[in-house]
């Protein structure tokens, strides 16, 4: 991997939010620190800061009720998923054991042997 591509990508993963206007910053920033062919890390952080520097202002130029926008969208999100993630556990839980129950039954609803008496009426 190269240099370039460890500090874009160590810069990326600081994000904790990743929308429209994260990746159409984090495209200009790719291709700026692309033009660095040769630099060495310790250059790329001298010339465009640190990888939570650069997260650090974006984040305070960004309008505030934009950023709460998206945290409360993706804890909305997340939230939903959980929530999904515990019914379908329920449903296929109650699913397995209603089956269970079922196959039990069936078991020992049917006699193994069925002895048939015949009587002559005369």
């Amino acid at each position: 991997m190269t240099v370039n591509k460890r500090y874009y990508r160590d810069v990326k993963k600081l994000f904790p939010i990743y929308a429209k206007k994260e990746r159409f910053y984090l495209k200009q920033l790719k291709e700026q620190i692309n033009e660095y062919d040769d630099a060495t890390y310790d250059e790329l952080v001298n010339n465009f800061g640190d990888p939570i520097e650069i997260v650090k202002s974006y984040y305070e130029t960004v309008n505030s009720r934009y950023l709460l926008k998206r945290i409360n969208l993706k804890r909305i999100i997340t939230m939903t998923c959980i929530l999904v993630l515990m019914l379908s556990t329920l449903y296929l839980g109650y699913r397995t054991y209603s089956l269970h129950e079922a196959v039990n039954n069936f078991k020992t609803g049917v006699p193994a042997d069925i002895e048939e008496t015949i009587e002559v009426i005369e």
